[in-house]
């Protein structure tokens, strides 16, 4: 399903409407392949993504290969290497499409010029860092006191879509748990 970057603005800062035109205009499209590397680790992270269809994933790799995924995103939601974004400084993950997707991006720059000159654009980055804040409060709390089998029972009741659209290598990765253990979940469910 196709979500656009206006209507975003607009059923979340109602107050703002005169600026999403302007805000927009700083947004440029993108259209990425399943599995296409938008950052690697080790470069620094320029753009913030928004999705208008598909889904991206942020992830660390270790040096066996091994990859853990940190954050997964679909349509009408953000995502970035966010610490390498705000610092300008190399990212210690990586993103990568899931799905083909279609993105609308904005650079560092251009950020940072709407953050200084919008309204819209201050109370939005307010919204984002407290969105990021929170979905990280959660992942930590959910690895530090859930089971992994409780970790998937949450996401079947609560983010229903990431256990229907990811593979199972992902959500394995995701859940921080083998495909193995993931197989054996799902099997007593």
């Amino acid at each position: 399903m196709k979500v656009s970057l206006e209507h975003f603005f607009a059923n979340r800062f109602t107050d703002a409407d005169n600026e999403i035109p302007e805000v927009v205009q700083y947004f440029k499209p993108l259209k990425v392949a399943k599995d296409e590397l938008l950052l690697e680790s080790g470069m620094v992270c320029h753009s913030l993504y928004f999705i208008v269809s598909g889904s991206l994933k942020t992830s660390f790799i270790d040096a066996k290969g091994q990859e853990t995924i940190r954050h997964v995103a679909f349509e009408n939601q953000f995502l970035s290497s966010l610490h390498s974004f705000i610092k300008q400084t190399a990212s210690t993950e990586f993103i990568y499409a899931i799905e083909a997707s279609e993105l609308q991006f904005i650079s560092y720059n251009d950020f940072q010029k709407l953050i200084s000159e919008t309204t819209l654009f201050r109370d939005f980055y307010i919204k984002m860092l407290e969105t990021t804040y929170l979905n990280n409060h959660w992942r930590i709390e959910t690895f530090l006191r859930l089971s992994a089998k409780e970790r998937y029972e949450y996401l079947l009741t609560h983010k229903k879509e990431m256990v229907q659209r990811l593979s199972n290598k992902n959500l394995a990765s995701y859940l921080g748990i083998t495909q193995e253990s993931l197989s054996r979940i799902k099997a007593k469910k």
